[in-house]
């Protein structure tokens, strides 16, 4: 199971994610909390890595993980650290 905010109204994040990531549901008039389930949260953080705005992963360790991982690896090809 993985809860993602998403900053940008659920309106909008329809229009960029496919129905098949989850359920968008009003958090608040900013933002879009999206609810679902994943067996590949590799896969699912980057998808989410493709959104044009900041989101937090609030539920989901693995995905938590797969997502720092991404970040890992894309700092280090900037040549950070």
């Amino acid at each position: 199971s993985v809860e993602v905010i998403i900053e940008a109204p659920a309106t909008t994040v329809q229009r960029w994610l496919p129905r098949a990531l989850g359920r968008c549901e009003l958090a608040d008039s900013a933002s879009t909390r999206l609810v679902a389930t994943t067996s590949n949260p590799t896969w699912y953080a980057a998808q989410l890595a493709a959104l044009p705005v900041p989101f937090r992963i609030v539920n989901g360790p693995e995905l938590q993980d797969a997502a720092r991982l991404i970040g890992q690896r894309l700092l280090t090809a900037s040549g950070e650290p």
